[in-house]
Parts: structure tokens; sequence; C-alpha cells
């Protein structure tokens, strides 16, 4: 039995929808442009809908079972930037270090190395020829990079970086003298590297750019114009869009909370465009879930717009 027979029969669907979903895999998807918060776009890949079954299929039977490393704080479940946040919310000093291109960087032939470092936690079929045309054409584009938007990417990119996440970590944990009591974690393409030692962060720095270069795959690089020392002292610390206090408290930045509750403002006033009203909704949302306590102070000013945001005509504003 084939692997796209094998989908087929655990799938209930007709095998000729899968063989047509992964021909035309690197044809049939959508572009999506997301606004970044800091300006610009980015592009994302809606894939068809028969491709989706496919990768569904994959992330339960195969890339599910593969290990990760405990610094991956993204996309795994138990994890959040909020506990990401807090993780390094007790030290002292920071630095944010942010990866190159880090999903187009990985390529089919990563994944297959990782997989094929735990070989014994994959089913017997998860290997071969067939298989890895089945990675490539499903879970890659035309160009063989790690689409932005595919729902196997995010896991894919972890078991990937599981041999540096676990170098890197093993190296902060074994040299407390060079890194003092430090913590580190990667969410996504973005590492948090904090400790209680004052210039252990451009150690740390010196280290992940030695391991980077001498590390294979992934091929990855630094961006240097994003990498960001942040001290909890002079209230720089931001850390997956959080900022952390000189108390060590976790919360939204006050310039994003001030632009929130001038939006809120706008939408009270009626003076919000239609458009906007949908990014409004993840803006309460994304609050709500990264500080309750601002998102409470907000619910008392603006109870019957955010309840009107969210369908309760019956709560509406007069």
């Amino acid at each position: 039995m084939n692997i796209v027979e094998r989908m087929s029969n655990e799938l209930s669907v007709p095998q000729s929808l899968l063989e047509s979903a992964l021909l035309l895999a690197h044809v049939r998807f959508r572009k999506i442009k997301v606004p970044k918060r800091s300006g610009g776009e980015r592009v994302m890949i809606q894939p068809a809908s028969e491709l989706k079954l496919v990768l569904s299929w994959l992330d339960s039977r195969v890339l599910s079972n593969a290990p990760v490393s405990p610094i991956a704080t993204a996309f795994e479940p138990g994890t959040s930037i909020v506990k990401n946040a807090r993780t390094h919310s007790k030290s002292l000093y920071s630095v944010r270090i942010d990866l190159s291109n880090f999903f187009p960087s990985i390529r089919s032939r990563d994944l297959l190395l990782a997989l094929s470092r735990s070989r014994e936690l994959l089913p017997e079929w998860a290997s071969g020829g067939d298989f890895e045309t089945l990675v490539r054409n499903a879970c890659f584009d035309r160009a063989d990079r790690l689409p932005v938007g595919y729902m196997t990417s995010p896991r894919i990119a972890n078991i990937v970086m599981l041999e540096l996440d676990t170098a890197l970590a093993t190296a902060v944990s074994r040299d407390t003298v060079r890194f003092g009591q430090a913590v580190l974690t990667r969410y996504a393409d973005d590492f948090v590297f904090s400790t209680d030692k004052k210039g252990a962060c451009n150690e740390f720095l010196s280290e992940m750019r030695s391991l980077l270069a001498s590390t294979p795959s992934p091929k990855l690089s630094i961006n240097e114009a994003k990498t960001r020392f942040m001290s909890r002292k002079g209230g720089t610390t931001l850390i997956t869009g959080l900022r952390v206090n000189n108390d060590g408290d976790v919360g939204i930045h006050a310039n994003y909370r001030d632009h929130i509750r001038m939006l809120l403002k706008l939408f009270s006033t009626g003076r919000l465009k239609p458009a906007e009203n949908e990014k409004l909704r993840g803006h309460l949302a994304f609050i709500e879930h990264a500080d309750p306590d601002l998102f409470t102070r907000l619910s008392f000013r603006y109870h019957a717009e955010i309840a009107k945001l969210r369908g309760h005509p019956s709560l509406n504003p007069a």
C-alpha cells in the first residue's frame, strides 16, 4: 500500500482527490497580505482545501510525533506569548535576536534530516522516496521553501530547530560563569535570552553567531538590524509584543494600550471605518488573553462598544 492509498483509506476520501491535490499543490493556492504592526505587509499562502486534508493527516500521523525543544514557545500545546514573556520577567538583562527569512530558509531536506533522527517515534512508512516526495509536494512551495500560512509550517519549523535549540540551551545551562543565571526561549524566529549577569547578553549573541555559522541544517542567519538589547531596570524589555516592567509584571505596552483606547473612542462616536472593526475585535481578543486586567478596565469604560463589536445587539449603546 502506497502512502496516498493509506491516506485515502484513513481519511475515507477518494484517492484521486488526494492525488489531484498533490499534483496541483504548487498551482492552487491563494496569497493573503496581512499588515505588520511594525509596518509593511506579510504575505501568507493559503493552500487549497483538498491540500489541507493532506496537511492535517501528515500533522496528526507524523509531525505531531516528532520531538521539539522545551525552549520552543510558539505553536506548541500549553505555550503562549504571555507564558513566553513571563519566563523572562525576573531577569535584569535580555537580548532579543531575530532570524532572517526564517520560514523560507527551511527546506524539505532540513525536515527529512530532522525526522530521520527520530525514526523510532514515527510510523514505519514515514521514510523512503514516496514519503519524501509527499513532504516536498505537500508541505513546501515550488522553490522548496517552507510557506508562511500552511498549518504544518510552524510545527515543521520547531522540529527542524530541535538540534540548534538544544545546543544553545545546553551551552547556556552549563556555563553559568559566562552566562549567569539565564533563561532562553524561542518564539518562532525570535530568540530571547535573559540573565542576571551584566555582559552575558553579548556573550550569548557571540555563541549564537558561532553555532549558526557551524550548523549546516537549517542554514540560518541573524537579522542584525532587529537585535535588541534590553534592560528591565531601564523599562525597555519587550518580549513577543509584551512589556516587562521594573517589578517584573507583564502587560501591554502603553503606546499600544493608548492606540486601542483611541480606536474604541472612534468606534463609540461612529468615526471608525467599518473595515477596521474586525481588526479592533482582533486587538481586543489579544488584550483579553495577554493582559486581562487591562481588558477589564476597558470593559468598564467601553462595555457597550465591546459588546456591539462582539455581536451582542441588546447591549448596543443608545
